[in-house]
């Protein structure tokens, strides 16, 4: 099944709404737009923030979520902004300019996280 996942994501404009992890295994938010050597990711609704990532910091994707190469707290303090990059570095949805060909390859790792397995215990009401 990961495997399919895997092939379904062929670059990374495939990846906008996904999940996005740091390495210490916290979620850092959704992918909202890919810049030209950045990912933007979003977390949160009351109080919202944005990451700039750089597309350097990306381990890979695994098939459900886009690893990073760097903790939480990097993340937070490296590349969390409030203003805006120049709108000509983002990607636009069906606009012609951009093309997946900007980007590099979107590199595939396995799987970090195993679905849990729930044993059904007899209730102790019989």
């Amino acid at each position: 099944m990961a495997e399919m996942s895997q092939q379904s994501f062929k670059n990374w404009l495939d990846l906008i709404n996904k999940s996005v992890h740091s390495t210490d295994n916290v979620d850092i938010g959704d992918i909202i737009t890919i810049g030209r050597g950045f990912v933007v990711i979003k977390r949160g609704f009351v109080h919202v923030h944005y990451y700039y990532i750089p597309i350097q910091r990306v381990e890979g994707w695994d098939g459900h979520i886009l690893w990073l190469k760097i903790t939480e707290a990097q993340v937070k303090e490296k590349y969390e902004r409030s203003q805006l990059p120049a709108l000509l570095t983002y990607h636009i949805k069906d606009y012609p300019y951009y093309s997946s060909s900007y980007y590099p390859p979107l590199p595939l790792i396995p799987p970090k996280h195993a679905k849990q397995k729930f044993r059904h215990r007899a209730s102790p009401f019989r």
